[in-house]
């Protein structure tokens, strides 16, 4: 694991031990599956849990050989196509992941970032108070998620 990425591990861990080793963890799965550091970076920064991050990984395996910063460009594509952030996305991503994880399911990243497309322009068109992160969860309640 490069120097950089440890050192941004204990800086996102906060110095809690498990933190760190959890992250360790995901990280290696990410660099098992060529992901580069910067695209670690780009998209952990915005993930409160390394369980989502393994469940992001498994996601993108499903669909086959696809490289981690063609991933963060996908994420970024869609987020430039609504009124929200990448980082925005990836919080309602992480939301999305934590309820696969909950229900012991997979599904592949693409029909994730389609859910989450329907689910952004919903709430932009319907003029909702709620975070697209919170909107996400309330579907995922009311609705469940078919992918």
């Amino acid at each position: 694991m490069a120097t950089d990425l440890q050192e941004w591990i204990l800086e996102r861990s906060g110095g809690i031990r498990s933190m760190q080793i959890a992250w360790e963890r995901a990280i290696l799965v990410a660099e098992s599956a060529g992901w580069s550091a910067e695209t670690v970076v780009g998209i952990g920064e915005n993930l409160e849990r390394p369980a989502s991050f393994v469940k992001l990984c498994e996601s993108v395996a499903l669909e086959g050989e696809i490289a981690g910063d063609t991933v963060l460009r996908k994420i970024e594509t869609r987020a430039n196509n609504s009124n929200y952030s990448t980082s925005d996305w990836v919080r309602a991503l992480e939301t999305l992941l934590q309820f696969l994880i909950r229900e012991n399911r997979s599904s592949k990243l693409e029909v994730q970032l389609g859910f989450l497309a329907c689910s952004g322009e919903y709430l932009s068109s319907s003029g909702s108070p709620f975070s697209f992160e919170e909107g996400v969860s309330g579907f995922l309640a009311e609705y469940g998620f078919e992918g």
